[in-house]
């Protein structure tokens, strides 16, 4: 049995809808790696559920100055690794890691292969394309091109979000495996939101992730 989760209800309801007449466990974290820390903390802590792991999903920025694999909007993305982006020094649009002593922090989460294998050979059965990297997880959205830019050539990151890193920080805490599957809604460029497609990307996310969470469970 796998616990999915998402931040908001806007993105989970598709799902919710697309996997009807069944019904798999999930949790709205709410917004933010704080949000979703506490809550999935708080979830697990408490549950009986026999958990085989956790599926995260829901949208994301992609960053246009990527080297290698670039997501344009309404793509399908899967994540090798999450890392907070934004944590350390800022200095205009850089960030810096924390150094010195009594200041190394883990900023970086591998997720689980094995899991992102199997995902990727559900979505490969239902003919539907998708791009895997790393993730970046920042606790302000990024409104312009030149942040963007900055971070994704730091981390080698292919899109952003605001919760993924604290959700794979929680099941590493509790020895659980995470697949990260996120729709592109926007690209990360100065803000501009009469350029989203934030309602058909959580639709999208929504059924995908259905399609997937349906294969691990009867696999």
């Amino acid at each position: 049995m796998f616990l999915v989760t998402a931040a908001t209800d806007f993105e989970m309801e598709p799902f919710r809808s697309a996997c009807l007449p069944a019904r798999y466990p999930d949790l709205v974290t709410g917004v933010g790696p704080v949000e979703a820390a506490v809550c999935l903390t708080a979830f697990l802590a408490a549950t009986s559920l026999p958990l085989a792991g956790v599926v995260n999903f829901g949208v994301a920025g992609a960053y246009v100055g990527t080297k290698g694999n670039r997501a344009a909007i309404l793509d399908i993305c899967l994540a090798e690794r999450e890392v907070l982006a934004d944590l350390g020094v800022c200095a205009n649009d850089d960030v810096q890691p924390l150094r010195g002593e009594g200041f190394a922090i883990a900023d970086s989460y591998e997720l689980d292969a094995s899991l992102r294998r199997r995902a990727a050979s559900l979505l490969a059965a239902s003919a539907i394309p998708w791009v895997s990297g790393v993730f970046a997880t920042v606790n302000s959205a990024s409104g312009t091109r030149r942040r963007g830019d900055v971070l994704a050539a730091r981390h080698q990151a292919l899109c952003e979000n605001m919760e993924g890193a604290a959700v794979a920080r929680v099941c590493q805490h509790f020895g659980l495996p995470l697949l990260e599957l996120r729709c592109i809604s926007n690209l990360v460029e100065d803000r501009d939101l009469r350029n989203w497609q934030l309602r058909q990307a959580c639709a999208r996310c929504g059924e995908v992730t259905a399609l997937v969470v349906k294969g691990l469970h009867h696999e």
